[in-house]
């Protein structure tokens, strides 16, 4: 009987099946990162949306008006760069907290609205960097079973108590947006940003328009950004942004015109190579309010001379 001969792979023929996978495997790779991608911001599409959609329900129960951006104080302090939480209460007790931003937070943004929404976890959806700022609260306050929640939207400080039927044009108003980059605070409210000055006892502070050409000096009449030194870019070139009509939208930052971003879509005047915000934002002609972020604005009529301020 003559056996049959079992004939193993040459070295050549071995070297070309790896050469094989190997193409395979760059050709596939970059399309599973894609469709992971594509997924994380499907996903935070829909998160941000629900935190649109309970802001929407907060207004109805609110006489048509936005949610605060901050808090007072018991006595009636008003601060709205001041630290906030998220939940108000949950570093209670703990060393490094202080009582007059305990008081504040509760007029957060993202605490008005938790009743509505009854889910922190909407707040920090999937692409984010969660971080612990231990020069505002002790590392004790961050212990087990503590009821810190991590968010990543911030909340458009000119709406701070606005009028919704005031607003120009909801469904190009920013409401939430990502502009924090892609971190996410643990803890800590991510907003407001932009974020307009108010401060005082007793003061009521709301956002205060400014015509081309005005000056600006009092609580409400100018705004900062906070600028996050994050990359902007979280899916693919772009972030998830929310509108005062409650629709969300991915929304692509860093076009380059000249040097500098689109001042008509873009909050940055210019990225780094990683997407990482340029510490610039587009302010109007007068150098008081953000350009994309005010409520009064019909995004038709744009300012003559946008300027690049911090």
């Amino acid at each position: 009987m003559m056996k049959k001969s079992l004939r193993a792979f040459t070295l050549i023929e071995l070297l070309v099946v790896i050469a094989i996978i190997a193409i395979l495997a760059a050709i596939l790779f970059p399309v599973f990162a894609q469709a992971k991608a594509a997924a994380k911001k499907t996903a935070a599409l829909s998160m941000s949306k629900q935190q649109g959609t309970a802001t929407a329900i907060y207004e109805t129960d609110s006489e048509d008006t936005f949610p605060t951006g901050w808090g007072k104080s018991d006595a009636g302090f008003e601060d709205s760069l001041a630290v906030q939480y998220v939940p108000a209460d949950w570093p209670a007790g703990h060393s490094g907290v202080n009582a007059i931003n305990l008081q504040i937070s509760r007029g957060s943004a993202l605490n008005v609205t938790f009743p509505y929404s009854k889910n922190y976890d909407i707040l920090n959806p999937p692409g984010m960097t969660p971080i612990k700022i231990n020069s505002w609260l002790s590392t004790a306050a961050y212990t087990p079973g503590s009821q810190d929640k991590i968010n990543s939207l911030a909340y458009n400080g000119l709406l701070h108590a606005y009028s919704a039927s005031a607003v120009a044009a909801p469904s190009q108003l920013p409401m939430y947006t990502e502009t924090e980059g892609n971190l996410a605070l643990d803890g800590l409210d991510t907003g407001p940003n932009p974020v307009p000055y108010c401060y005082g006892t007793n003061i009521s502070c709301r956002y205060v328009p400014v015509a081309e050409g005005g000056s600006c000096s009092g609580n409400g009449s100018y705004d900062y950004y906070i600028y996050p030194n994050a990359s902007q870019w979280i899916y693919g070139q772009a972030e998830i942004w929310v509108f005062a009509d409650t629709s969300a939208k991915a929304r692509k930052l860093g076009m380059n015109i000249g040097g500098k971003s689109d001042f008509k879509t873009d909050p940055y005047t210019k990225y780094k190579a990683n997407g990482v915000d340029s510490s610039t934002g587009w302010y109007d002609s007068s150098y008081c309010h953000s350009i994309l972020f005010r409520p009064d604005f019909d995004f038709s009529i744009w300012p003559t001379s946008p300027y690049a301020g911090y």
